[in-house]
């Protein structure tokens, strides 16, 4: 009796493991211009927050800034 859960994936004709890849790609690019995004981090331990801002070299973009709490 085999279980599912030990089975190794199988990778069909088609598919690509570049999921992930692909997916990353589309948020360390500019969406005007394509160039890569420059990501600054700035720590706030009083709110306990990380404060991640994006600018684009290429076009000057700068995006808007994302809060992360911390754990």
């Amino acid at each position: 009796m085999s279980s599912p859960y030990c089975q190794p994936e199988e990778i069909t004709d088609g598919e690509t493991e570049q999921g992930p890849k692909v997916v990353t790609e589309k948020y360390e690019r500019c969406s005007f211009c394509n160039s890569r995004l420059l990501f600054s981090h700035e720590l706030d331990l009083h709110s306990f927050e990380v404060i991640e801002s994006s600018r684009c070299p290429g076009c000057g973009v700068s995006m808007t800034p994302k809060k992360f709490t911390l754990q």
